[in-house]
């Protein structure tokens, strides 16, 4: 009888575990800094060793700034690089390297999740306009997965640019480990087949560059509406035109903003979706017809 008791209680206990077993939470790492950079590579590798099937993907070369560009060259063969098991070199853009680990290298076997970066800069403001690092995240959200773009800030002070940012890539291990923490967070919750973010969203996350004892907090704020730009041009006499860094936008700012809020010491959370549509606007648009005759 006591045999038959423990037989009861062992097998959903032994069938749980068997569950949890059948594979761990798949992710691809995409990054727009190239696949040397080391805010991408010790993500992979310690999500790895937190038991999770990791990926990456990233371009070949540094692609920041590039935005949502792509390589569109159908029958081109690519000369990808794989550096490391599970890990490869694509000779594209961050969007490139989204396609290539959704519809190549994982094309058999979707990931649960993608995460694009931890990002060597802040992704806020104007930034997000151009950022490769959100527009591939954005785009694996558009494909229908759950995608988290992580980037670090900087501490725009005339001492950090002529470094070379130190704070940045002093507290960027930091920040892939509060990456690790969120992608723990998520999988004690995780099951096979279920949105692991709410469907449909994404999330941009911009880590301060500062002590963790120092950091506020985390707020939840979206993008600005009109953000400063970060370039500006100015028109020289034989007609050529010169790009110049804005100085509004090196300017620190403690607006309430998702760089003000970043700036005074807080972790940034800015959801976001890959729709590119505004249906709230449908009804004025109606109205406008109207006064249009073809």
């Amino acid at each position: 009888m006591k045999k038959h008791l423990l037989a009861l209680v062992l097998v959903p206990f032994i069938c749980g575990i068997a569950h949890a077993a059948e594979r761990p939470m798949r992710i691809l790492i995409v990054n727009d800094d190239g696949c040397e950079s080391v805010g991408t590579t010790s993500l992979q590798e310690k999500l790895a060793a937190h038991g999770y099937d990791v990926w990456m993907v990233a371009p070949a070369t540094n692609q920041s700034g590039v935005g949502s560009a792509i390589t569109f060259k159908p029958n081109k063969i690519f000369d990808v690089k794989k550096v490391a098991e599970k890990r490869y070199c694509f000779p594209g853009t961050p969007a490139d390297s989204v396609d290539f680990g959704l519809f190549g290298v994982l094309k058999d076997n979707p990931p649960d999740l993608v995460i694009s970066g931890v990002n060597d800069g802040p992704n806020t403001g104007a930034a997000q306009l151009n950022s490769g690092t959100v527009s591939a995240a954005a785009r694996a959200v558009r494909y229908g997965y759950p995608a988290i773009a992580a980037s670090i800030g900087y501490i725009f002070s005339e001492e950090e640019m002529k470094a070379k940012w130190p704070s940045t890539h002093r507290y960027w291990p930091d920040a892939v480990n509060y990456v690790v923490t969120l992608v723990d967070s998520l999988g004690a919750k995780w099951q096979p087949g279920k949105p692991l973010l709410p469907a449909g969203s994404g999330l941009s996350i911009n880590y301060p560059p500062i002590e963790k004892s120092a950091i506020h907090g985390v707020k939840i704020v979206g993008n600005e509406q009109h953000p400063q730009p970060q370039l500006s041009y100015k028109i020289l006499e034989d007609g050529k035109a010169q790009q110049l860094m804005s100085d509004d936008a090196l300017a620190p700012t403690t607006a309430d903003t998702d760089t003000g809020w970043l700036n005074k010491g807080y972790i940034t959370w800015t959801p976001f979706d890959g729709q590119w549509n505004a249906p709230q606007f449908d009804e004025q648009y109606r109205s406008l017809i109207v006064t249009v005759k073809p």
